[in-house]
């Protein structure tokens, strides 16, 4: 079973992550002033078709991929200015349950059975709830997609073996890692997916550490991946 930390090769993240800031900061406003006055333009046109027209099809696919291109630059930003957690006391297995409850419609569609190991009367958290939603919400997508159909992801919540800290776990019966992809999986831009930004991780990751808590991956040839999550006790 390979074991990776991210900060292993945190210093080239974390240079990575200075020029990204120096590139979203510049390119930011010079795409969304554009982008504005795009879509502002397709609402005028829209207007003029009746609402059961075929050109109303086309301009809800290009609305689409117009949130695909804010999104990837809420992103960038969201890298090159991380907002401070919101901090506010937590029910955790309360914040997962809602986090399982909105992955469930991509479990379904990928044909995945989502399993849930959550323990009650767990202590309260300060967290950011909507940052931490986000993480768990990524990771379980990404265990979902690496699942693939027939497959099963387990999520798992509990104080870990010292007693300082909740664990949230989860894991997938996938193919695993590859040992070689497996240090680059929190690097800005790094993905195997056709679609993917390579984005996810790395704010997952910052996230995390925002809260003083830190990911731990466990991979293993055929027999999947978990995802290890450290959120420290106040």
């Amino acid at each position: 079973m390979a074991t990776f930390l991210p900060e292993e090769n945190r210093c080239y993240i974390t240079e990575k992550l200075a020029m990204i800031g120096e590139l979203a900061a510049s390119m930011a406003h010079e795409i969304r002033n554009p982008l504005t006055s795009i879509r502002g333009f397709l609402q005028l046109l829209q207007g003029k078709f009746e609402p059961e027209a075929i050109e109303q099809e086309y301009f809800a696919i290009m609305f689409n991929e117009l949130d695909k291109i804010n999104e990837i630059l809420r992103e960038f930003l969201s890298l090159a200015k991380p907002s401070q957690p919101q901090l506010k006391i937590v029910n955790i297995t309360q914040l997962l349950e809602e986090a399982l409850l909105l992955a469930e419609q991509e479990a379904l569609m990928n044909e995945v059975t989502l399993q849930r190991n959550l323990y009650n009367n767990l202590p309260l958290l300060f967290l950011d709830t909507v940052q931490i939603k986000q993480v768990v919400l990524n990771i379980l997508i990404n265990a979902i997609q690496a699942a693939g159909p027939g497959g099963q992801v387990v999520v798992t919540c509990r104080l870990d073996e010292t007693g300082r800290s909740i664990l949230i776990s989860i894991r997938d019966n996938g193919p695993g890692i590859d040992k070689n992809i497996l240090p680059h999986i929190f690097e800005p831009f790094f993905t195997t997916k056709p679609t993917g930004t390579g984005l996810g991780l790395t704010i997952s990751l910052q996230i995390i550490e925002e809260h003083g808590g830190k990911i731990v991956v466990h991979t293993e040839a055929g027999q999947g991946t978990t995802f290890n999550i450290y959120l420290p006790l106040p």
